[in-house]
């Protein structure tokens, strides 16, 4: 099975999100990857170094995303559900709970059937 860092890697390489770049997707993408490594316990320092950015860039980040996670946000929920399943999918213990399964059932409740 595939390390922690490994799963990382080929994401961060495969969406290029080293690169200096403001696009929502890929901004979104790249806060979910910090929350990931975040809540795996790796320092915020560590996380800029190997994103080439600076820790307080990374403090930032990670309270904005659990800012728009909180709120539900569906720009980031359809953004994001690419890698919720791939993380999701590969067992990773420590994964924050699923959006899309928060973003289904409070749908359902407003009456809109999980669609």
């Amino acid at each position: 099975m595939e390390s922690l860092i490994e799963k990382i890697t080929y994401k961060i390489n495969k969406d290029n999100l080293i690169k200096k770049c403001r696009k929502r997707e890929v901004v979104f993408k790249r806060m979910f990857i910090y929350n990931v490594m975040y809540n795996h316990d790796y320092k915020v320092t560590h996380i800029g170094r190997m994103f080439n950015r600076n820790h307080a860039s990374i403090i930032n980040a990670l309270q904005t995303y659990n800012n728009l996670k909180s709120n539900k946000d569906p720009e980031l929920i359809a953004v994001l559900s690419e890698y919720m399943d791939y993380f999701e999918q590969h067992d990773i213990s420590k994964i924050e709970y699923s959006i899309k399964k928060d973003l289904y059932i409070d749908l359902k409740k407003n009456g809109n059937g999980g669609k």
